[in-house]
């Protein structure tokens, strides 16, 4: 086949480029001796590269060794190549890291034939922070600081190693315009928890609240790895989170287990959310209450407690969020989600404690006492009264240490049946804080976790419940 032949099938498709003329780093000796190894390239790599060719923004979440950030600099290479005037601009985590990204794709063009070289243009700028070449192309390495590349136009962005990065938040603001004229933008990176930006953009993107596409690479994505392999991990590291975090086999294993979560993954996947059950399905009584989702309708000779966290009622606050279980199997039957005033969401639960017979647990916050007053002023009877003898369900910092704790048992132990995904996700990025105690993360939502562990202390142990006799505690309440 002629040079200019395979210079065109070059032009056409960056996989073919990269797979039958890259070189790459020979760093665990796999080649010929050389120092450099033939970049052949596995199914799911050409498939990043057609996702590359095709995806203005595309969010690369990735389990480690699988040279990613070997394709992105030869993506690089081919698009200064084979286009003119494009700069492309590399961020990692300090000078040095992007300087080796650098380095790499001034590697990869070295290494092409010479006869690729000098029919492609010459390279005019070649020092330790940039490459340019004559028809004007140019990469660049930049440190990921707060501003950095702002005043820059780029036709492509690489964020390398996004969910390591200090000013992760910043330098995105300071990075998005730069594209938005029609550069392309790739971010990827390795898990580091939750909360972070890259965690929070994936979370958009799989939402389909950002415009971004996401690419998953589990650790089985390298073609030599199988079940094997995977188990000779386990075996070889110390704690078995460590091997997940690294090779993760989801995005949600990815995130969760390299971050200080409380409720562990492995705890979580033992659980079978459901949809609920279909509006045709339920009864008039429950089918007309608004953000209530029915798993189980009501057995006779069944007792269940319905526990309501109350939202704090603030302009970006959380969502009032109950859990209705059965009192004994601690499975959930009913789960109520929304932002309402505190008599609209005391009227819901009180409708749906009629339908269920379940005694109610309210948390006994600000809004809390809101929700309480109006079942008062209502006649309702079934109120669950604290270990403090007092109408609704105080949490503090002596009680919430018990109340996780016990859910952390439950679930561990598989003691609870939990239908709702909500919760499940709330569970999932629920962690240890720095202070020791626990929470969501910033930005987050803990709704359904401390309605779940409220219904878990109620069922735990006897609680009083009001009753018409009793009616007249009110007023110490």
């Amino acid at each position: 086949m002629s040079n200019a032949v395979e210079l065109a099938k070059c032009h056409a498709d960056p996989a073919y480029f990269t797979h039958h003329f890259g070189l790459i780093d020979d760093a665990q000796g796999l080649g010929d001796g050389s120092g450099a190894m033939p970049f052949t390239l596995w199914p799911a790599q050409v498939q990043v590269l057609w996702t590359l060719l095709i995806q203005r923004l595309v969010l690369i979440l990735k389990a480690r060794q699988l040279g990613i950030s070997w394709l992105c600099c030869a993506y690089a290479l081919w698009l200064c190549l084979f286009q003119p005037g494009k700069v492309v601009l590399i961020f990692s985590k300090g000078q040095g890291e992007a300087d080796e990204m650098l380095q790499r794709v001034k590697r990869l063009y070295e290494r092409l034939p010479e006869w690729m070289r000098e029919a492609s243009p010459a390279l005019v700028t070649d020092n330790t922070t940039e490459l340019e070449w004559a028809n004007g192309s140019r990469v660049k390495s930049l440190p990921a600081t707060k501003g950095a590349g702002r005043s820059f136009t780029a036709s492509l962005v690489i964020l390398d190693e996004a969910a390591f990065l200090l000013w992760a938040t910043q330098l995105y603001t300071a990075l998005k315009p730069t594209i938005d004229g029609g550069g392309q933008l790739i971010v990827l990176s390795t898990a580091n928890g939750i909360g972070n930006l890259f965690h929070q953009l994936w979370l958009k993107a799989i939402s389909a609240k950002n415009r971004f596409t996401t690419i998953f690479l589990p650790w089985w994505a390298r073609p030599t790895r199988d079940a094997a392999w995977y188990h000779n991990q386990l075996e070889e590291y110390t704690d078995p989170d460590m091997v997940r975090q690294e090779y993760p086999s989801t995005a949600q294993e990815a995130f969760l287990v390299s971050g200080r979560t409380r409720f562990k993954m492995p705890w979580l996947l033992k659980q079978n959310p459901s949809d609920g059950l279909a509006l045709d399905e339920l009864p008039a009584s429950l089918s007309l209450l608004d953000g209530v989702t029915v798993y189980h309708l009501p057995q006779q000779g069944r007792r269940y407690i319905l526990a309501a966290d109350v939202a704090e009622g603030l302009e970006h606050g959380d969502f009032c969020a109950a859990t209705l279980i059965d009192a004994v199997s601690w499975e959930e039957m009913a789960s109520v989600h929304g932002k309402w005033e505190p008599d609209e969401y005391a009227r819901i639960l009180m409708n749906l404690s009629d339908v269920y017979g379940a005694t109610v647990a309210v948390e006994r916050n600000n809004h809390g006492h809101a929700v309480l007053t109006t079942m008062k002023l209502a006649g309702f009877t079934r109120i669950v009264y604290g270990l403090d003898g007092r109408a609704g369900w105080l949490t503090n910092a002596q009680t919430k240490p018990q109340m996780i704790d016990l859910f952390a048992t439950a679930l561990r132990d598989v003691l609870v049946t939990i239908r709702n995904q909500t919760a499940l996700n709330e569970l999932a990025i629920y962690r240890i804080l720095k202070n020791g105690g626990t929470g969501a993360p910033a930005g987050y939502h803990d709704d359904f976790v401390m309605a779940w562990a409220i219904a878990l202390m109620v069922a735990s142990q006897p609680m009083e419940v009001e009753d018409e006799a009793m009616a007249g505690s009110w007023n110490s309440y």
